[in-house]
């Protein structure tokens, strides 16, 4: 009896404690939507310099995205990377990993969602050819959620990735 007194003394603080399901229910951020890389890119005599992007999600269902990635490094080499892919999404996270059938198999390419945005993580070993991107491109930062409904047929089929 004295140990199962003490046992709910220590656990029940515990349990307190533990998110319950409704509250992570309220932490799901729908990640459907337009993004647009947020760098600093300017235009100088008809070139971009500097980073531009875009992200176009859809959700498919209650675990996984549908999307179409696509950053450019701009002016003057304008390398770029980008990939189309279905991708898990648990707790508001998709991670992508690249086209393992290339030499660098260590890209993973973590994309944290919030009500805002995405925070885009990028690791690799080989930093100059991650996730077979081009030359040096890295696809780290925040893409700011600029539409928040299921883009459209022609927005999702556009090969015309707007500089700023």
């Amino acid at each position: 009896m004295i140990i199962r007194q003490l046992l709910i003394i220590i656990i029940f603080p515990f349990l307190l404690l533990r998110p319950s399901a409704k509250a992570q229910k309220n932490n799901f951020i729908n990640p459907t939507g337009l993004y647009n890389f947020d760098g600093h890119s300017y235009k100088k005599n008809g070139d971009t310099y500097g980073y531009f992007g875009t992200i176009k999600v859809v959700r498919l269902d209650s675990v996984k995205i549908l999307m179409s990635f696509y950053i450019c490094k701009g002016a003057p080499s304008y390398n770029s990377g980008s990939f189309v892919d279905t991708l898990n999404y648990l707790n508001n996270e998709a991670i992508y990993r690249g086209d393992t059938s290339i030499a660098e198999t260590t890209c993973k390419l973590t994309l944290h969602f919030t009500s805002k945005g995405i925070n885009a993580e990028l690791l690799s070993d080989y930093p100059n050819l991650a996730c077979g991107f081009g030359h040096a491109v890295d696809a780290q930062g925040f893409y700011k959620r600029v539409k928040g409904k299921i883009p459209t047929k022609n927005e999702i089929l556009s090969d015309d990735e707007q500089s700023p």
